[in-house]
């Protein structure tokens, strides 16, 4: 009897750690992409609102990036079999330029994150999240377009 109360003790540290957050455990790195991409379909939702011009073109950037976050929750629970939702994003926008240059700094972010996970993985998965991470690059330079056609500047 002692030595099973002995054992309950020592197994308490591991819970009283994660009760008290000590002890949190690290997202997935998938989850963290996860989490990136909703904040940023939140923006391209907001740029929506903010743009009626361009509202169309940031709604379908916000369904992209919806089914991104489908595609990499599917991903991370084949990996995992845990399900990882994304947390709550809310989007403030301030001014449109400030908020595309951020959505289009987060879409970039996202596609070197994406393709650093590709190298970090292999199979099926690196060949998706490569896939991934070119067309999340396509929607930055969408981003810039956009950007440089309300300043004014050539595109070419």
């Amino acid at each position: 009897m002692y030595a099973d109360t002995i054992d309950a003790l020592n197994g308490f540290d591991g819970v009283w750690r994660r009760v008290t957050g000590a002890e949190s455990p690290e997202p997935s790195d998938l989850c963290a992409l996860i989490d990136k991409a909703s904040r940023l379909k939140e923006l391209y939702c907001a740029l929506a609102r903010r743009c009626p011009s361009a509202s169309a073109r940031f709604s379908r950037m916000a369904a992209q990036e919806c089914a991104l976050i489908r595609r990499l929750t599917a991903e991370n629970f084949l990996q995992t079999g845990c399900c990882c939702a994304p947390s709550e994003a809310c989007a403030l926008v301030q001014g449109t330029l400030c908020a595309l240059r951020c959505a289009y700094l987060s879409s970039c972010e996202l596609a070197e994150d994406l393709n650093r996970a590709a190298a970090n993985s292999c199979g099926e998965l690196c060949t998706t999240l490569k896939e991934l991470s070119n067309a999340e690059r396509r929607r930055s330079c969408e981003l810039r377009e956009l950007i440089l056609r309300a300043m004014g500047a050539n595109c070419t």
